[in-house]
């Protein structure tokens, strides 16, 4: 019953998404200034661990690394250094030929999440990988915290919900 339950809620969620939260690349979130609590390493933990992953994809993670962007991963990672932010974490396979990057970002005060996500989505480069290419580019905010994953569209759209879910209990 409870799973039942759990799936409908989920179901429910999803129809609600679909139906006018944004767009697949570059939705607006929240942006009315509620924003998420704790570290993006900390939020990023918590999109994972309620994300609707394929147990292929699960199994893939234990070759993950979480990491902050420091100034030399930073052109690599975000593709500019035109977005600022006080806290950072990006998720990506160790060594792999996956397309896959998970970024949560916390913005610095002043920046606009419109405008911060306008500039990654700009500088976007899905194939960065050399040999595979990620299929979807999710931007998305609540408040002052950007998500950007790039990644397979299944994974991609899984991720997303997770971290949108995570600002309507906030």
């Amino acid at each position: 019953m409870k799973r039942l339950t759990r799936m409908l809620l989920l179901c429910l969620t999803g129809l609600v998404f679909l139906c006018g939260c944004g767009d697949r690349e570059g939705g607006k979130g929240d942006s009315a200034g509620n924003s998420l609590k704790g570290s993006c390493e900390e939020i990023l933990n918590e999109v994972y661990e309620n994300a609707d992953f394929d147990q292929g994809f699960k199994d893939s993670m234990d070759s993950y690394v979480a990491s902050p962007i420091d100034e030399s991963t930073r052109g690599y990672v975000l593709g500019t250094d035109e977005v600022k932010y006080t806290d950072s974490v990006c998720s990506s396979p160790m060594v792999t030929a996956t397309a896959y990057q998970c970024v949560i970002l916390r913005l610095a005060d002043g920046e606009d999440p419109e405008e911060a996500k306008e500039k990654l989505k700009e500088h976007a480069d899905p194939r960065k990988w050399v040999c595979v290419e990620a299929e979807s580019v999710i931007l998305e905010n609540i408040g002052d915290v950007v998500l950007y994953v790039m990644a397979e569209k299944g994974v991609a759209e899984a991720v997303r919900m997770s971290f949108l879910a995570l600002g309507q209990s906030s």
